[in-house]
């Protein structure tokens, strides 16, 4: 064995990655320290928002259809989970998913009762654009608009055939009771 074999290396102290000034600390004002003030802060924030990058501008319609399918996709989420875990969570947790789930209804319902003017038309038009089907109407001649029904009145049970309505059973003699030995003998089960 060599002599620098045997011998224990010692660590070359690094000076580490940094290779220029250390740069000074900032203090603050009051302390009287030397250093950069406090302006050297707000310019590095300031580099920090520029550098921040924005989504693309979305129209009115496009914001109220995003917030919306939000809120429903939330309300959803809180729906599935709360009806999947009723029956196997213990009491605080189905609480918590109750409140979740009440909550996520409530927040979906005031959304559309807080919109105004413009929007809600915007709201209506994306959202509440189907038309009324009047196939059925037109193919029968019948007017678009509902009848008005009294509701006062005796109605004819709709479930009745012709046959039933005109028989008159007033007639009928024959005997309609017996036994089940009655019936069994009739049929020759005896």
């Amino acid at each position: 064995m060599s002599e620098n074999q045997a011998k224990p290396q010692h660590k070359k102290k690094s000076k580490g990655k940094y290779r220029g000034k250390k740069k000074p600390r900032s203090f603050d004002n009051k302390s009287g320290g030397k250093g950069p003030s406090n302006n050297g802060n707000k310019n590095n924030n300031n580099k920090k928002k520029k550098f921040f990058k924005k989504g693309p501008r979305l129209s009115a319609e496009e914001l109220i259809t995003l917030k919306y399918n939000n809120l429903l996709e939330q309300h959803l989420l809180a729906r599935k989970k709360y009806f999947a875990l009723f029956h196997r969570a213990d009491p605080n947790q189905k609480a918590k998913l109750e409140r979740i789930y009440y909550n996520t209804a409530s927040k979906l319902r005031e959304f559309e009762m807080t919109l105004t003017g413009e929007k809600k038309e915007l709201f209506k038009k994306h959202f509440d654009s189907l038309k009324p089907d009047y196939q059925y109407s037109t193919n029968h001649d019948l007017p678009p608009e509902p009848e008005h029904v009294s509701h006062q009145e005796e109605f004819e049970d709709p479930h009745y055939l012709e046959m039933q309505k005109e028989a008159k059973y007033a007639d009928d003699t024959e005997e309609s009771m017996g036994s089940i030995e009655d019936y069994k003998k009739y049929k020759g089960l005896v």
